[in-house]
């Protein structure tokens, strides 16, 4: 007859003076420990597989936190690409208007041309969108170059308008021409020709001489034949005189503005009566002036 083994667990209640006696057979003891055994195993394996899952929660959260920043990044980036497109759409605007403004058109007086539309933006190439920073920095140098042309333009357009102002466009005098510029009688011995390099426009004595355009008084005195004379500086190769006043209202340094008053019509010098010497000179030669404010008015 085979003995079974056993094995007797005992525990103690000191205080209360108690036993109690476990006793398992071999066995039951060893298939209590391999599922202790399995037991610890499997918890360690389910925290182990816990502890995996928080980090992969924690990766998918952070995934996801990262792809929201790079969706808002991407919005801002677009954004700024739209500003862009709207900056570059009124500069070449602007330029366009500038160009027809001041006649220049061509090609050739600007430099190239472009255009850019929000369009264009909302349907970016794959290479546009593999890296829209450079997209953007390329715009942003098109628009330094826009800028630069509209700095041009607008200086043009400045300059334009400072020779228009100092262009004479207007007679000085009110009245009507009594000689015209050429060759004539001389009017105190008509035995001799000389060469009229102005006008004779008529008018009463201490009729107001204005400036016929913007310019600096050169001159302002007396000269022989001309009497009482002031001389303008209109810059850009341009002079007037103002012959036989009664007298002159301005001083050699002083700036004039068209239809400033700077002199009064008289007899003085070389002259059979009141009435106003009118030349203008161009690039140091002598040039019809009535041709020449006809010619810029039309």
């Amino acid at each position: 007859m085979r003995y079974r083994r056993f094995y007797t667990f005992v525990i103690a209640n000191h205080a209360e003076g108690r036993l109690w006696r476990l006793s398992l057979p071999y066995p039951v003891l060893i298939g209590i420990g391999i599922f202790a055994v399995i037991g610890i195993v499997s918890v360690g394996i389910a925290t182990y597989r816990y502890e995996r899952m928080i980090e992969k929660t924690a990766d998918y959260n952070r995934i996801l936190s990262e792809n929201d920043a790079f969706r808002a990044e991407n919005h801002n980036v677009r954004s700024q690409a739209a500003q862009l497109a709207e900056k570059i759409d009124f500069l070449e605007t602007t330029s366009h208007k500038l160009m027809a403004y001041s006649g220049m058109n061509s090609a050739g007086g600007v430099g190239g041309v472009g255009g850019f539309s929000r369009d264009s933006f909302s349907q970016l190439l794959p290479a546009m969108r593999a890296d829209l920073g450079k997209s953007i920095d390329s715009y942003g140098k098109r628009i330094g170059a826009l800028e630069d042309r509209y700095r041009e333009l607008e200086q043009y357009l400045a300059d334009s308008s400072l020779v228009e102002s100092a262009r004479p466009s207007i007679l000085p005098v009110n009245g009507y021409v009594t000689e015209g510029m050429g060759t004539r009688e001389d009017p105190f011995n008509p035995a001799i020709h000389d060469f009229h390099t102005g006008v004779d426009i008529s008018a009463p004595q201490g009729t107001r001489v204005v400036a016929p355009g913007d310019g600096t008084v050169i001159f302002a005195g007396t000269r022989e034949g001309y009497g009482n004379i002031v001389v303008i500086d209109h810059k850009f190769g341009v002079t007037t005189r103002y012959g036989h006043l009664y007298k002159y209202n301005v001083q050699v340094g002083q700036h004039v503005s068209r239809y400033d008053v700077i002199g009064y019509v008289g007899t003085s010098g070389r002259s059979t009566g009141p009435h106003l010497h009118f030349e203008l000179w161009f690039q140091d030669r002598p040039v019809n002036p009535v041709k020449y404010i006809h010619a810029r008015a039309n």
